[in-house]
């Protein structure tokens, strides 16, 4: 089942990133940062509320955008953790589509409750 759960790789850092950490503790806090967008993206995947729908927006936006530019990018925080951008984003995309909305999912059970009745 596709659930934040999935995130346990982020729960703690890979061995390259956490020995990064240890040397540059200013990596931490990029680590910090990554987690939650990534954690913000993956809760609010599914949001049918104002709220869940804009805070995805916003994760999905910093996750998705290719600005070098800013120390705070998702882009300039993977590399300076030497993470690979673009295969978290596949990741996060692949996770995703994987996902029922809960819209879908009601409906979905509803028509299994009809049937089986």
């Amino acid at each position: 089942m596709n659930t934040v759960t999935s995130t346990s790789f982020l729960s703690a850092p890979p061995p390259e990133v956490a020995e990064r950490i240890r040397k540059q503790p200013e990596c931490r806090l990029l680590w910090a940062v990554l987690q939650e967008g990534v954690e913000t993206y993956m809760k609010y995947a599914t949001a049918t509320n104002r709220r869940g729908r804009r805070l995805f927006g916003e994760a999905e936006d910093w996750i998705m955008r290719d600005d070098p530019t800013w120390l705070c990018s998702f882009v300039s925080i993977c590399h300076i953790l030497g993470l690979d951008p673009g295969y978290i984003r596949l990741g996060l995309r692949r996770w995703r589509a994987g996902l029922t909305p809960p819209a879908a999912a009601s409906k979905a059970k509803e028509a299994a409750y009809r049937e089986a009745a």
